[in-house]
């Protein structure tokens, strides 16, 4: 910017020296005509001759004078600017007053073109009438010394120019580069054990208030930074005891379906006592053959160990801590969760029948918390039936492959539908049915988490649980579990 406002203040200031120096031309043509009419005048010189001598001396190149009663001169004669000329001097004769005429040079004065002034004046000042001396003239000397001048001052701006440059340049890196690249070096070495340090520009500028502005807002950050940490281990805090609570919840519901089974169980294991009491019996006959007796007892072992299968499922189901997740066959649970409930299945007078369709039925979940799951919805759906009128009571268990379209996620998912003919639920409770302490059965016979743990649980997997229900027609729970790839 300082070279371009340079180049044209040098650009004006030679358009005023060359107007001033073809003005000083005319100027001293004018007078060289008017010493040269005065000597027409006056002495009755030749007027050829004088034509001559300002062609030769003056540096004219041509000249027409017209004197009264006396025929017009033009001199060289053979010239195309006669026209010109004879034109020009006719103005002066009409006007009386001095003309100048032509190219002005001062348009295009960096041109080394020729360059001609017309300049007419009469012979007498006082009287037009008298005659007219016209000449032409070249200034193209004047333009070429003028382009030879402008050089020598356009070498003294270019040199005045990186010279300035050069020393803008020093003083932009000691005002502007220097203190950002502090700024840079102080915030690549800034520690919070430091503490703050963008104090090291001294200077009074916009940087110090930069440094400063710096400082303020690191003390924000810091300030920020401590609330932060005092609400992520607040929040922690919290997370530990939503988990420790859904543990509980967890086990609590967990102990109620052991307490479901353990009463089934308990009648169960009745039948193969009395029996074992009753090989006993025969075996303290004196009159029995050891053959038979050890018969009996045979027998009598097999009740023992059928009595420690159902105890080792019942403590299996009950002991508590979580497995580690894993692929696991969703057919095979649900028939594990089965065979716990046939003795509560008997003695309820339930049927259950499976439609376990799916081609593929692997799933990546705790298989202990998902065993809760099934059997807590097959715990529902059995007090469900049990208060229905229908004579016959039913259960169905089936399992599905679902596509992208039909779940509620995309990805390739795996249906377990659990459906009763029981009562079913009232629509007004199908929006609380998986609230937390909501339960439709009498006080004291549930805890209302059965459905709100399973419903947490299954989510953890990755999956939903949903309940559909009419209120007429029994209920259907709807599983859905993403399926491991291959």
């Amino acid at each position: 910017m300082l070279g371009i406002g340079m180049v044209l203040i040098n650009i004006v200031l030679t358009m005023f020296w060359q107007r001033d120096m073809i003005h000083s031309e005319i100027d001293r043509f004018k007078a060289v005509m008017a010493l040269s009419a005065e000597h027409i005048m006056q002495d009755s010189a030749d007027i050829e001759t004088i034509a001559h001598r300002l062609v030769s001396t003056a540096g004219v190149k041509n000249v027409f004078i017209q004197a009264r009663e006396s025929n017009p001169v033009l001199f060289p004669e053979e010239t195309r600017y006669q026209p010109r000329l004879t034109d020009l001097a006719k103005q002066v004769i009409s006007t009386g007053r001095a003309r100048v005429a032509g190219e002005n040079p001062g348009r295009r004065f960096l041109s080394i073109s020729s360059r001609n002034l017309f300049i007419a004046i009469p012979l007498a000042p006082a009287s037009a009438d008298t005659g007219v001396i016209a000449v032409m003239v070249s200034v193209n000397p004047l333009i070429r010394n003028l382009i030879s001048n402008q050089k020598a001052v356009f070498l003294y701006i270019l040199i005045n120019v990186l010279i300035l440059t050069l020393v803008g340049l020093v003083h932009m890196a000691k005002v502007v580069i220097r203190p950002i690249e502090r700024l840079a070096q102080l915030s690549e070495t800034y520690t919070e054990e430091e503490g703050l340090n963008f104090m090291a520009i001294t200077e009074d500028n916009e940087f110090r208030r930069l440094s400063m502005s710096l400082n303020q807002m690191i003390q924000r950050i810091e300030a920020d930074k401590d609330k932060l940490k005092t609400t992520v281990r607040s929040l922690k805090r919290a997370n530990r005891q939503l988990r420790d609570t859904q543990q509980e919840m967890v086990r609590t519901e967990k102990l109620a379906a052991v307490g479901r089974l353990a009463a089934g169980l308990a009648h169960e294991i009745g039948n193969p006592v009395g029996i074992i009491q009753g090989y006993l019996d025969l075996v303290r006959q004196p009159d029995e053959p050891d053959t038979d007796k050890n018969d009996y007892l045979d027998r009598a072992e097999k009740e023992l160990d059928r009595i420690g299968g159902l105890i080792r499922k019942l403590l299996d189901f009950s002991r508590p801590g979580q497995q580690a997740p894993d692929n696991i066959s969703v057919h095979h649970l649900l028939t594990e969760s089965i065979n716990m409930l046939q003795i509560q299945l008997k003695k309820e007078m339930v049927g259950i029948s499976t439609r376990l369709r799916a081609g593929k039925d692997v799933v990546f979940a705790d298989p202990d918390q998902l065993n809760q799951v099934f059997l807590n919805c097959l715990l529902n759906a059995m007090d469900a039936v049990a208060v229905t009128s229908n004579k016959e009571k039913q259960i169905i268990i089936g399992t599905e492959l679902a596509d992208s379209e039909k779940a509620l996620k995309p990805g390739r998912w795996l249906w377990i539908r659990i459906r009763d003919n029981g009562a079913g639920i009232s629509p007004a409770d199908l929006p609380k049915i998986f609230d937390p302490f909501f339960t439709t059965r009498e006080p004291g016979k549930g805890t209302g988490l059965g459905l709100f743990v399973s419903h947490t649980i299954i989510e953890s997997f990755g999956g939903q649980m949903r309940i559909g229900s009419t209120g007429k027609t029994g209920t259907e729970v709807i599983i859905e579990l993403p399926l491991v790839d291959d």
